[in-house]
């Protein structure tokens, strides 16, 4: 008697399952990438005008449309707000930001919908002329016609003008209202026309000399961190992935209290903790650069001790072992056998430890404060930027810290990539 027919067993596609993994995990490096984009595009790498008070009186439209008063002949400069669908000059629109110049005695701001009584939210503001340049012991005082807006401590473009020593970028010195100085060449002959503009962001950060000092800071402060780290990770990696101990499950949980604890937290309790230091300590290191140096560590080697051991872990202990029964001690294996395997490890530590340092933000305002040319670093220049009203200076300070961590992390993998087909 037959039994019964086996039925084929049919396997299901893949497909469906590595489709959603690539969803899942492009979503991710996409908003990644999408972050790093909108940091790059935002900022305008170009030189902007010098520009003066607005001219357009904020209220409601009359008529479907606003008439604004100019100076024939004059430049101006445009921006489109959220009513406005543009700019009639004369017999032509204008529906892009910009400069633009201004053909008869009034423009037109053109609603979004004939007849709409909503907010002006258009911005139009003249290009500051130069009326007069004087130089007084190297310092050049220049008039202009309006009010410049410009800051002291701020840099200026000088181009265009019609003596040697003159042009490129000048700190400002001391302004007012309608004037503002900076130093020229020395011995410079007196210009009788030049021209006016605002750096890119990108050249104002390089230049000034409080994120100039923050670059330093943070370079040197993250470099201290990172070789500390590394001094307490590897001895702690090793002894918590080679030995068994009473207490190992308390000293682990201790170890990872830096990485779940808030950052202003770790920040507070180091500012708490130091209050029952000797007064000496205290005041050589609450504050002062000792303080970015402490409040980077305590964060940054919790990262890469959790590096080290994971490394030690992956490294079999037959080898130690081996090592051991051919006449090595202890201290003889871990220097000749452990530590050439664990080379790639501690680079990855270092790096790790070195970057989060860079990004370390919270422990150093509350531990060291944000004092410009004292403890800022580039997490607190961004910082200061911000709650200045500069979005564009910020912007450019996080550039810089993108590609500092960047430049780190392609060394990084050339190093390692050399040692692996060495």
């Amino acid at each position: 008697m037959s039994g019964p027919v086996p039925v084929g067993h049919r396997v299901a596609s893949d497909k469906p399952f590595l489709i959603g993994l690539g969803v899942l995990g492009g979503s991710y490096l996409l908003i990644i990438a999408a972050m790093v984009l909108a940091d790059l595009v935002f900022l305008d790498y170009g030189d902007r005008s010098v520009l003066g008070p607005e001219s357009v009186q904020q209220g409601r439209y009359t008529g479907g449309e606003a008439t604004v008063v100019v100076e024939p002949g004059r430049d101006y400069f445009f921006r489109r707000g959220e009513n406005e669908a543009g700019l009639k000059v004369g017999g032509r629109s204008v529906t892009r930001d910009g400069l633009f110049r201004a053909a008869g005695g009034t423009v037109t701001l053109l609603p979004r919908a004939p007849g709409q009584a909503k907010p002006v939210t258009a911005s139009l503001r003249p290009k500051a002329r130069v009326r007069g340049i004087a130089v007084t012991n190297g310092v050049a005082t220049v008039t202009t016609d309006v009010a410049h807006g410009q800051l002291w401590g701020e840099f200026i473009r000088v181009s265009g003008a019609d003596a040697p020593g003159w042009d490129g970028v000048r700190e400002i010195t001391n302004t007012t209202t309608n004037q503002l100085s900076f130093a020229v060449t020395e011995g410079a002959a007196a210009a009788g026309s030049l021209s006016l503009s605002r750096p890119n962001p990108l050249v104002q950060a390089l230049r000034s000399r409080d994120i100039r000092f923050s670059i330093k800071l943070s370079l040197i402060s993250c470099t201290l961190t990172t070789l500390l780290s590394l001094w307490v990770a590897v001895p702690i990696g090793y002894l918590m992935s080679r030995f068994e101990f009473r207490g190992k499950p308390v000293i682990d949980t201790l170890l990872d209290i830096p990485i779940v604890l808030p950052p202003l937290v770790v920040g507070l309790s180091l500012l708490i903790l130091f209050r029952y230091v000797p007064e000496w300590l205290s005041d050589a290191v609450v504050y002062k650069w000792p303080a970015v140096v402490l409040a980077q560590f305590m964060v940054a080697c919790a990262f890469a001790v959790r590096t080290m051991r994971v490394t030690f872990d992956q490294i079999p202990k037959r080898f130690e072992q081996v090592a051991l029964t051919l006449g090595c001690n202890r201290r003889q294996a871990f220097w000749r056998v452990i530590m050439p395997q664990a080379r790639g490890g501690l680079l990855a530590a270092g790096t790790l430890a070195w970057a989060r340092a860079l990004g370390e933000f919270g422990p150093i305002l509350v531990f060291a404060g944000a004092t410009r040319q004292k403890t800022e670093v580039l997490p607190t220049s961004a910082f200061l930027e911000l709650q200045a009203g500069r979005t564009e200076g910020m912007l450019a300070v996080s550039l810089i810290m993108i590609a500092a961590a960047a430049v780190v992390f392609l060394i990084a993998r050339t190093l390692g990539m050399k040692r692996i087909f060495a």
